[in-house]
């Protein structure tokens, strides 16, 4: 691994495993992105290694269209990887501005379609393409990044080591069941993103990671056709075979999918697609002047490289503001804190255990008396003092609160609760999270609002067992495989055991990104 000496300029981005800086290489005096893996982590050899390979994958595909990875650095004792710096804005954001074109659309998916035929020719899959991870630059050059998702074909341990496998809301039906992935899982979730390029709309959005999960895997393309008034029919039949729900009915590949998009294969030279009549007249005049030009360049600078000309560019002009779409919140079900077992269990012990960790976004006993919810509990005496005032207390999913030593209940808790002026410490306890706590100060006679999310930190780990298991998370019993759903869990390093009393218990550590999610595959060996 090269030393390399660099400026740091700007932190742009930071996770639990990993930062994204701004900085600038002196040697080669250029402005580069750096994704350093934290020092705290560097410790552990297999994330280490994971994360060696995603520098690796990514640096075995070149293309104009794909963020560049340039070196594999030592950064203060800590890989980095370096990568080109684009200037520009993502995809997630250009929507944010409001509804693209057709035409636009079309001109950001051939340029991804040719990043994706790259890549899966090397055999790596994206498995994480959605608007933020597509880019346009200055230029308007579309180029795809992140590919830090990426699975290689040739690394199957992968999977057994805990691989993030992607962003719910543009999950292929085949991903969010956990099988193994091929190229055409790019393709569906490149016809999600397409889809909300054009028409404002998530597919796949809801209340909880499951409810998307859900829709997903219930999804037909039949369905589509209510954005006929907003899109051609070729463009939304194109969209349509990205998107069916069994693969084998798919385009075959990035290559087939491009060339029904434009009518010519990926080899092909052609006029890049653009986004304005104006803008067609103007590349006919344009082009004369450009071959001129770059046949002159050409014979006075001899470059070792020749820029694509078929190279997808888009316009950057904001339409009119819009109201942003609805964003996807991946919100994961909880489950119940359970007493650690002893020995082996019969069936129906199995079974009852399964039902205290049904999942849950208000906790068991509410569920039983949905009529009766607990009652606010003043820390302050009821009676109508001058030094009193009032607090709001919310959570999401749900959490016991407490204010200082003193218990107030489970929320959601009705109204608001006297206290004495002052500052309070407030702490929300959800077993499956690390608890929250917020100070507030409270003034007299006044109220004051205090909430506290769970799911803002929250990842989400699917358990896979050979045989079953009971799964516990930092000491916490969460549930037994096989799993109905993901577990959430407080981003960070989280330790798993799996316990089942036929065999020593499986311990091991896994790291979860923000809204990551990490598949955890394990076999338990005879004792």
């Amino acid at each position: 691994m090269a030393k390399n000496n660099f400026t740091i300029l700007e932190t742009l981005r930071e996770s639990q495993s990993t930062k994204v800086l701004k900085a600038f290489q002196p040697s080669l005096g250029r402005t580069v992105l750096l994704k350093t893996l934290h020092k705290h982590l560097v410790g552990d050899a297999n994330l280490t290694r994971r994360f060696e390979r995603e520098a690796r994958a990514c640096a075995s595909i070149r293309s104009e269209h794909i963020v560049q990875v340039y070196d594999l650095a030592d950064l203060d004792g800590a890989p980095a990887i370096v990568m080109e710096y684009v200037e520009g804005e993502s995809l997630e954001e250009v929507i944010r501005k409001g509804k693209q074109s057709e035409e636009f659309a079309r001109t950001v998916a051939a340029a991804v379609l040719k990043a994706l035929s790259l890549a899966h020719r090397a055999g790596v899959i994206h498995r994480d393409i959605k608007p933020a991870n597509i880019l346009i630059d200055r230029q308007g050059v579309v180029k795809v990044a992140d590919f830090g998702l990426a699975s290689v074909a040739a690394s199957p341990v992968l999977t057994a080591e805990g691989a993030l496998v992607g962003t719910p809301a543009y999950m292929s039906p085949e991903q969010a069941r956990g099988e193994t992935l091929d190229g055409r899982t790019d393709l569906f979730s490149l016809g999600v993103t397409l889809l909300e390029l054009v028409t404002g709309a998530r597919l796949f959005t809801g209340e909880s990671y499951a409810e998307c999960l859900n829709k997903i895997l219930s999804f037909n393309t039949d369905s589509l056709g209510r954005f006929s008034g907003q899109l051609s029919s070729s463009f939304l039949q194109f969209v349509r075979r990205l998107m069916m729900p069994n693969r084998e009915n798919r385009l075959a590949s990035a290559e087939e999918a491009h060339k029904e998009l434009t009518g010519a294969p990926i080899s092909s030279s052609g006029a890049p697609l653009l986004t304005s009549r104006r803008g067609r007249i103007r590349a006919v005049i344009g082009a004369a002047v450009v071959l001129v030009l770059a046949a002159v360049t050409y014979v006075v600078f001899q470059p070792k490289e020749v820029e694509h000309p078929d190279e997808e560019r888009v316009s950057l002009k904001s339409p009119p503001a819009q109201q942003d779409p609805s964003r996807f919140d991946s919100v994961a079900q909880q489950t119940r804190t359970m007493p650690t077992s002893q020995g082996k269990e019969t069936v129906d012990n199995q079974r009852e255990r399964r039902r205290e960790a049904v999942p849950a976004i208000v906790p068991r006993e509410q569920r039983e008396h949905p009529s009766k919810p607990e009652p606010s509990i003043a820390v302050a005496d009821r009676g109508e003092g001058i030094d009193s005032g009032y607090i709001q207390i919310s959570c999401t999913p749900w959490a016991k609160v407490s204010i200082g030593d003193q218990y107030l209940g489970t929320t959601p808790i009705a109204g608001s609760v006297k206290v004495k002026a002052g500052t309070h410490v407030i702490t929300f306890n959800n077993p499956s999270f690390i608890p929250v706590v917020r100070s507030v100060t409270v003034e007299r006679g006044t109220g004051t609002h205090v909430e506290a999310n769970f799911l803002e930190n929250a990842g989400y780990v699917i358990v896979v067992s050979n045989p079953w298991a009971e799964v516990y998370i930092d000491d916490q019993y969460r549930d037994t495989t096989p799993l109905a759903h993901p577990l959430v869990v407080t981003a960070g390093t989280r330790t798993v055991r799996l316990h089942n009393p036929s065999f020593e218990d499986i311990v091991t550590t896994v790291t979860v990104g923000v809204h990551d999610t990490v598949r955890l595959v394990q076999s338990f060996l005879k004792k």
